[in-house]
């Protein structure tokens, strides 16, 4: 059997990525970063829902989390730099992996 641990890496990553609300935060979090409740009331979520989809992006490595302290201490999230590459050359790469492993 080949090596897929690159194949299973990508495929999470698209996963991740394939949501549209993830999609949306993410591009809220590029402008700069934010926090839960605040992109809860942008995308009109709960905050649990908003919540979870957090924790999904940064458990793929796309966001990080940084807490801010005051008289709430808030839980802000920024965006990682990552970059995410598909081309024919990656994939034949991928291929000639599994083929010989």
């Amino acid at each position: 059997m080949g090596d897929t641990a690159g194949i299973e890496e990508l495929s999470e990553v698209l996963q991740v990525l394939a949501n549209p609300i993830r999609l949306k935060m993410l591009s809220l979090i590029a402008v700069r970063p934010r926090y839960a409740y605040e992109l809860s009331k942008m995308l009109n979520l709960s905050y649990p829902l908003t919540y979870l989809h957090l924790s999904i992006l940064e458990k793929a490595g796309l966001v990080e989390s940084y807490y801010v302290e005051g008289p709430r201490t808030k839980r802000i999230y920024r965006l990682r730099d990552f970059e995410v590459k598909i081309s024919p050359e990656v994939l034949r790469k991928m291929g000639e992996k599994l083929e010989n492993p």
